[in-house]
């Protein structure tokens, strides 16, 4: 026996007072309720698959099984998810259908889970179940950098924030944590991040020996004014601090030289110079003007320091302190040297004679000072001249003139020359040049000069020479013996030349033999150096 309408509708009213979330059509022999409605995840966002779960269920009060033609999620009017079919329900019984959509943008959506059946008679059931889901923005996304970190030391922990979402974050504030983790530098804050937009934080902390974990955690307001977080764990190991630093000391490069004096034509530029430079000697005057061989001229008197950092925590604040004995050069900057980093600074010694010099390099490290030294055995560069080049004729007035070049063979310069005519038992200076001062010469120059002397033609076997100069501190003294021989003497008033240094077939009018470093084994020298 069928029911009438008016029960029917009395049913209904009740069923709606019961569970008021529950709206069912006019079914004669069935009834469905639609429950254990879920949202996952608790928290949906932006752009992200949303899952609304229903249990659809056939009361044990129904007289009729059903049939479930479909269960839809719509949202204003528009279907957002359906399954179709999912299947048939005996009185008693119920099933679970998962909805999944994406909401492309935050905020709050009115939902309804419509479920759709048919009875055993042919007759269309439908209810209805309402839902409310709060649609988040996507929160920012974050990706940690922290390679090779060591214990106790400060480690750069670089974090890259993102924004995925459509709408800017704002008032970003990032911290990094972890159990034993320390540091001065662990917070930052960013103003804001557009869409799309990424920034790099350098945050500096300092974990503990071994294993660990460094906890990045974001707090950020969203474009509705929620304040809202999201979270990142990254693992570590980091082994222990080691301290390493080298100091090396080493001369200083010279200047780059230039191309004067270079090529296979030197040797012969070399004679020419010195023919010019006999030349102007022999015009009389103790000049000092010098005849260039090439070469640039030398650096300063400087050492290179190089500070590196074999450890592996940087050092911060590095600065070379140079010294010789109590005296303290000045100082010079590094900075900041990561592991496996050199920097090279240059200390001039300008006003230092011979002495070891100490190069202290002092930096931080982790927080604490420390120092590492080098040393360099610095002797300055010194000159040495040699007498090249010498010619011996008689004047008409029947004094010897000595000529020639003093050359000098060291590496620094020599000042203060003078040459002169020494004195023995055959040979004595004579007017007008006895002694000759030739100033100053560079390393690798050469000068000319000119010296007159009375001779005993008949007795006399070596003219002596002197040398005078200062060179790296120190004033230098040298006796030249210069051999002799009597045919040179002039015959019935006319004056002869002698070359005491031949070279075959190259040579001059004058007697002036090219080629500043041929020495003559002949020529014995005596040194006496004194001190400032």
């Amino acid at each position: 026996m069928r029911r009438s309408p008016v029960v029917l509708l009395a049913v209904a009213l009740v069923l709606s007072a019961v569970t008021p979330a529950v709206a069912l059509a006019a079914v004669p022999d069935a009834r469905l309720t639609v429950s254990g409605l879920s949202v996952a995840p608790d928290r949906p966002v932006a752009g992200e698959p949303v899952t609304v779960t229903a249990t659809v269920g056939n009361s044990a009060g129904s007289s009729s099984a059903v049939s479930i033609e479909s269960v839809e999620l719509v949202n204003g009017g528009n279907v957002r998810a359906r399954a179709g079919a999912p299947g048939s329900l005996s009185p008693g019984d119920s099933l679970t259908v998962d909805l999944v959509t994406t909401f492309a943008s935050p905020g709050e959506r009115s939902l309804s889970v419509e479920v759709v059946a048919e009875d055993a008679d042919g007759e269309e059931v439908t209810v209805r179940r309402p839902l409310t889901v709060v649609i988040e923005e996507s929160p920012p996304q974050l990706d940690l950098e922290f390679t090779d970190p060591v214990a106790d030391a400060e480690n750069r922990a670089a974090v890259v924030v993102s924004n995925p979402s459509t709408t800017p974050r704002r008032n970003l504030e990032l911290t990094v944590s972890g159990e034993g983790v320390s540091g001065t530098d662990t917070r930052a804050t960013v103003p804001s991040l557009d869409p799309g937009e990424s920034q790099i934080v350098n945050l500096t902390v300092s974990p503990p020996v071994g294993e660990g974990a460094l906890n990045a955690t974001l707090a950020y307001t969203t474009s509705t004014g929620a304040r809202d977080t999201t979270s990142l764990v990254h693992g570590f190991e980091a082994e222990p601090l080691r301290e390493d630093v080298g100091v090396a000391v080493r001369r200083a490069p010279e200047e780059e030289q230039g191309a004067a004096g270079a090529g296979p034509n030197a040797d012969a530029l070399t004679g020419l110079l010195g023919l010019a430079g006999a030349a102007g000697a022999a015009g009389g005057g103790g000049g000092s003007t010098l005849q260039g061989q090439g070469g640039g001229e030398e650096a300063g008197d400087a050492l290179a320091v190089e500070v590196t950092n074999f450890g592996n925590a940087p050092i911060e604040d590095a600065v070379v302190v140079p010294r010789t004995g109590n005296r303290t050069l000045p100082r010079r900057f590094v900075g900041t040297l990561a592991p496996g980093e050199s920097s090279t600074v240059t200390v001039s010694l300008d006003g230092v004679d011979a002495a070891t010099v100490e190069a202290v390099a002092r930096y931080e490290i982790s927080g604490t000072n420390g120092s590492a030294i080098g040393s360099f055995d610095y002797r300055p560069p010194a000159g040495e001249l040699r007498v090249t080049d010498v010619d011996l004729s008689f004047a008409d007035d029947g004094r010897l003139v000595v000529t020639g070049n003093a050359g000098n063979v060291g590496d620094g310069e020599v000042g203060g020359v003078v040459v002169s005519v020494g004195a023995n038992e055959h040979v004595s200076p004579a007017y007008p040049q006895r002694d000759y001062f030739v100033g100053t010469v560079e390393a690798s120059e050469f000068a000319p000069f000119e010296l007159t002397a009375e001779v005993d033609v008949e007795n006399a076997s070596a003219i002596p020479v002197g040398l005078t100069y200062r060179t790296g501190g120190e004033t230098v003294t040298e006796n030249v013996t210069l051999p002799y021989d009597p045919s040179l003497a002039p015959d019935g008033g006319a004056g002869g030349s002698a070359s005491l240094f031949p070279t075959g077939a190259v040579g001059t009018a004058a007697g002036v033999t090219l080629g500043l470093a041929l020495i003559v084994p002949a020529v014995y020298l005596v040194r006496r150096r004194t001190g400032r």
